[in-house]
């Protein structure tokens, strides 16, 4: 589930929410109070959740502030395997709301539905006039639903389809009848201008199943969440060797995120000066980024320092952009250029200003690990500690730090990791004990 604006305020306790979602519309205080209701009753799965849910997706509110927390609620039960919401839900695929439809499609794959008749239901809205037929497709692709596969195909061929809908066509042509031949055609999906579609191609290559795309998703020009995303999905066994592809160094060339390893697009209007370069760390698109930061590698390292301190301020309010001016601190030490100030800009990362899962971590423990020795061993009881490091990549990446340096203590450190929840951080402790 994506960031929320609820995910920062106190949690609502179970009876608190419940009593909420019991409430007729008119009266509560605020009509988002449904939303915020629903999204803290995620919480506590369990029988009771549920039946408070399935009462709640029954109302009939015309308020839209009602229709999407009942969209929420549908996500709910299915993320809590409600095997009991599937008829509640498939009634929805009848309505006019295209928004409340793709919802019900989405929860009816995730709830593994094999209903015949919903399967079929959900195999007519490939016909109608319908905003998003890419969820129909990848619903259909989760189910191992074969029966429109020759309109699927004809929708990969239509001029008129969208990007997203030929992807996830390719990827059920793939999935669902072997056509591994259209892995070329999805790979190049990685390539396209558009940084939407670029994201909609790495979920069509987890929904495809095939590990063979790794190392070219690897050099992709997407945010490296989405590639550990696909790595995580992907990789389902415990083993690290995939043929010739290494898991651990997969997701080592990841967290490196050296831009000089990233295949960048072409794009119109980019110059090199250096104001300019500074201000694309702020864009949005990855694509320009990775390419401002190989620009910028091949300017004086000392104008580039000077610029990236002179603009710290304002990244500070845009973590997209902390990601990258830290990861613009690690270029410059290849060519020995660093200042003290940067130490403190890491503390500042690494403090509890900020949630623990926040991408820019990594760079900061990298950094860490390169600028003092000492303040980095002190840090490890916190890195290894899942509760105080809760993202794994955060945790991984002190694993790697230790790998990178050259003292007989890190082996005792990395036993700190042996026992940690994720396989991944794991198999890199062992890796790192075993050399």
């Amino acid at each position: 589930m994506q960031s929320n604006p609820f995910n920062n305020l106190p949690k609502i306790k179970k009876k608190d929410a419940i009593n909420i979602l019991r409430k007729p519309i008119s009266e509560l205080k605020i009509s988002a109070d449904y939303y915020k209701a629903v999204f803290h009753l995620a919480n506590y799965p369990g029988k009771e959740a549920e039946s408070i849910l399935l009462d709640f997706i029954k109302y009939d509110y015309e308020k839209l502030e009602y229709k999407i927390a009942r969209r929420k609620a549908i996500e709910v039960l299915a993320i809590f395997e409600c095997k009991k919401a599937i008829p509640i839900i498939a009634d929805f695929l009848k309505n006019d709301d295209d928004d409340l439809v793709e919802t019900a499609i989405w929860s009816l794959g995730k709830l593994k539905c094999n209903d015949v008749d919903i399967i079929n239901s959900i195999c007519s809205i490939l016909y109608k006039q319908f905003n998003n037929k890419r969820v129909v497709i990848q619903t259909l692709t989760n189910l191992g639903v074969k029966k429109e596969i020759d309109k699927i195909r004809s929708l990969s061929k239509d001029s008129k389809s969208s990007n997203g809908i030929k992807g996830a066509s390719l990827a059920a042509l793939i999935k669902l009848c072997g056509e591994d031949n259209k892995l070329v055609e999805l790979k190049n999906f990685l390539r396209l201008s558009n940084q939407n579609d670029r994201h909609c191609a790495v979920q069509d290559i987890i929904n495809a199943g095939h590990l063979s795309i790794l190392p070219f998703l690897i050099e992709a020009p997407i945010s490296p969440s989405f590639k550990l995303k696909a790595i995580e999905s992907l990789w389902i066994n415990e083993e690290v060797l995939w043929g010739n592809i290494n898991l651990l160094d997969c997701i080592d060339s990841v967290i490196l995120d050296d831009p000089k390893r990233i295949n960048t697009l072409e794009t119109n209007n980019f110059k090199n000066d250096i104001v300019f370069l500074i201000d694309q760390l702020f864009h949005t698109d990855f694509n320009r980024c990775y390419k401002s930061m190989n620009e910028l590698y091949k300017l004086p390292a000392d104008e580039v320092l000077y610029h990236l301190n002179n603009n710290w301020e304002r990244a500070k309010s845009d973590y997209g952009a902390i990601y990258f001016f830290l990861s613009a601190y690690r270029l410059l030490f290849e060519k020995q250029i660093y200042d003290k100030s940067i130490l403190e800009k890491v503390y500042f990362v690494l403090s509890d200003y900020w949630p623990n899962y926040m991408k820019f971590k990594s760079s900061a423990i990298q950094i860490l690990g390169y600028l003092n020795d000492t303040e980095f061993y002190k840090y490890i009881d916190q890195f290894s500690n899942e509760r105080s490091t809760n993202y794994w990549k955060n945790r991984y990446t002190a694993l790697l730090v230790l790998q990178n340096k050259q003292k007989q203590i890190n082996k005792e450190c990395a036993k700190l990791f042996l026992n940690d929840s994720h396989r991944f951080v794991r198999l890199k402790a062992k890796e790192f004990l075993s050399c």
